[in-house]
């Protein structure tokens, strides 16, 4: 028996694939060069470690079984008809796998989308639990994946904690800036970040290949003015809205590719950043995976002359629907609190304020933090 409870009923041999039925109605096809392709025996090797030996040279285009059954245990065996090699799955593999065209549906990211209205709804995740409790921990990861962001207090405000605190979700990302970077108002500055003026609704750094992950700020001193509050904004369900409101500049902003630029030469720096991207990234199901906006590091347009002005009118009408008061959501960081986001997805901006205000912030790839949300899911589900 499976571990979720199903079990293969029924296989029929066809031309080129394996009909699958079972006992919950649910129907598979596997072709068969995709059944010897992933066989993971100790002599074909097993992709998931990196120990592959069976080569695709060595697949015969008409690779067939001689004999197919479903054990006493439930797993099913082929034999292979050119060299009588023996391929075993177990029903959870083959259901985990199946591609039919309704499983990859039920595979597929269902982001959930939000707005200002989600202010009443914001938990915040004690930090010293999420430090000691799996649980804990995954809830705050699934949080992060299914809306974006995280709200995290009783930090404790050491200028090493954020250090720490990333290394929950992974390794941090160095940068010309360095490893951690401190947001101090200051006469000086470099970056508009370093003032205490407002700040409009942006991904992070889109100047660099590969842009920056998860987005990691921690108040170590909150402005006593009671301004300098964060503005999160959900840049999926701002494209979603353009989707509907215009499907010419959807398709614009999903296609045509925007240059960033951060050329900074001063006693600290001499950097010449360059990267370009589409505004809305899809994957091959046409599904919203990323945004990247922010006109404050947008260089001038290299599009062709007949695109120039379309894409012009595309940006202004996602700005708006960013810059929209009803898509923001205002939260105000106190000392010892801390907010991670996903910075594919989540803009973020700052209100204005007066006096002393201190942020640490870092960046962790996304690569690193899906694969211990994959973890903690296998080991408590």
């Amino acid at each position: 028996m499976s571990k979720s409870g199903l079990s293969i009923q029924h296989i029929e041999k066809q031309h080129h694939q394996l009909s699958v039925t079972w006992k919950d109605g649910h129907h598979s096809f596997f072709h068969y060069i995709w059944l010897r392709d992933n066989c993971a025996c100790i002599e074909c090797g097993d992709r998931y470690g990196g120990h592959r030996y069976l080569e695709f040279s060595e697949l015969p285009d008409d690779i067939t079984p001689r004999n197919i059954i479903v054990d006493d245990e439930g797993k099913l065996q082929i034999e292979w008809n050119n060299n009588g090699h023996l391929t075993t799955y177990s029903a959870n593999w083959l259901r985990e796998h199946c591609y039919s065209s309704a499983a990859i549906d039920e595979r597929r990211s269902r982001p959930i989308l939000w707005d200002s209205k989600i202010g009443d709804e914001i938990p915040q995740w004690d930090y010293k639990k999420i430090i000691e409790d799996d649980a804990s921990r995954l809830q705050l990861f699934g949080r992060i994946n299914d809306y974006g962001f995280g709200i995290i207090s009783n930090v404790p405000t050491q200028m090493d904690e954020i250090e720490r605190l990333a290394s929950l979700f992974g390794f941090i990302r160095q940068t010309h800036y360095g490893r951690v970077f401190d947001l101090i108002s200051t006469p000086q500055q470099r970056i508009l970040a370093q003032t205490s003026h407002a700040i409009r609704p942006h991904n992070d750094e889109n100047f660099r290949d590969p842009i920056p992950g998860l987005f990691m700020m921690h108040s170590l001193q909150a402005s006593e003015c009671g301004g300098g509050a964060s503005i999160f904004v959900d840049g999926f369900n701002a494209a979603r809205k353009l989707r509907h409101q215009n499907q010419e500049y959807f398709d614009l902003l999903s296609s045509t590719p925007i240059p960033h630029r951060r050329f900074l030469v001063d006693e600290v720096d001499d950097v010449a950043f360059s990267a370009n991207w589409p505004v809305i990234q899809l994957d091959h199901h046409q599904d919203i995976v990323a945004i990247h906006i922010n006109e404050r590091t947008m260089a001038p347009l290299e599009n062709e002359a007949h695109l120039v002005e379309p894409v012009y009118h595309a940006l202004k009408a996602m700005f708006k629907l960013v810059y929209a008061p009803q898509a923001s959501l205002e939260y105000r960081l106190e000392s010892g609190q801390a907010a991670i986001l996903d910075n594919h997805r989540v803009l973020h901006a700052r209100t204005a304020f007066n006096g002393n205000r201190h942020i640490r912030q870092c960046h962790v790839d996304r690569d690193e933090f899906f694969s211990r949300l994959r973890v903690l899911q296998r080991q408590l589900h």
